[in-house]
């Protein structure tokens, strides 16, 4: 499996430092992503409809790909535009792969136990490496608690410390949903997107949100989510725009001509 589906979790944090709204069925949102090198400072979009969803990734090795979800046939798509190719997971292939994925992250957990501490933190580090940085700290849902406030462009907002094991690992400053113009259920699709990716790994599904609630521990859309991995770096994403608008069929489409490639859990 690709690292891109545990990229998923980081385009569904919104944000809005300007707004421009439409009478429109669809939601662009605008994103920077920056993690403190310049040469890998980016900018993507994220199209939002009532069933679908679209948005782009990068790879550990800077490599572009399209994530597309429908929720209509509750399929997955991971196109890749450089290779024109294209990874079809269904409900059935996510089920399957959850299996396969929470079974041997039970057995690492269970050889990492055995192990001299030195050992231990070497295969931690394997571990983040495989899931592009994130570590065994991902897979944990955080747990939230608001700690102030910030500014985040021109409009305020609520910071919530995210921490696992007494480590923090995320941050998040949110506004209400209504601030952007915008409503709860325009990302109602986020959360039938969050079920899906619950199948392969439930505590990455729980990252997964466009509106917090109790529940989650937080309230309001985040602007600005700032997330460190376990080797210390942080990636800062934050939304430059937020607007309503009107989307082509064909971008929730794979491009014609692309080629399928064979879903294999656990590639």
């Amino acid at each position: 499996m690709r690292p891109a589906i545990l990229l998923l979790a980081a385009f569904v944090f919104g944000a809005g430092t300007s707004v421009s709204l439409e009478a429109a069925d669809g939601i662009l949102l605008i994103q920077t992503l920056d993690d403190g090198a310049s040469t890998t400072a980016a900018s993507n979009e994220v199209q939002i409809e009532p069933t679908r969803i679209r948005m782009e990734a990068f790879d550990p090795n800077g490599r572009r790909q399209v994530v597309i979800f429908d929720g209509n046939v509750e399929t997955l798509w991971i196109v890749d535009p450089t290779a024109r190719t294209y990874i079809e997971i269904t409900k059935a292939d996510a089920q399957a792969l959850g299996s396969m994925m929470q079974s041997a992250m039970a057995m690492m957990e269970q050889q990492m136990a055995a192990l001299p501490p030195e050992q231990r933190k070497m295969l931690e580090e394997k571990m983040a490496g495989m899931m592009g940085g994130a570590g065994a700290a991902a897979a944990a849902r955080p747990e939230f608690k608001q700690t102030g406030s910030d500014q985040v462009g021109s409009r305020s907002c609520d910071i919530y410390e995210g921490w696992v094991s007494g480590r923090k690992v995320t941050e998040i400053c949110t506004v209400p949903a209504a601030s952007l113009g915008l409503a709860d259920a325009d990302f109602a699709v986020i959360n039938r997107l969050s079920d899906f990716v619950r199948a392969i790994m439930p505590q990455i599904a729980d990252q997964i949100t466009g509106v917090g609630s109790p529940d989650q521990g937080f309230m309001g859309v985040p602007i600005r989510t700032q997330t460190t991995d376990a080797r210390g770096r942080t990636l800062t994403m934050t939304m430059t725009e937020a607007r309503r608008a009107t989307f082509e069929d064909s971008i929730f489409q794979v491009p014609a001509g692309f080629t399928k490639q064979a879903f294999t859990p656990g590639r």
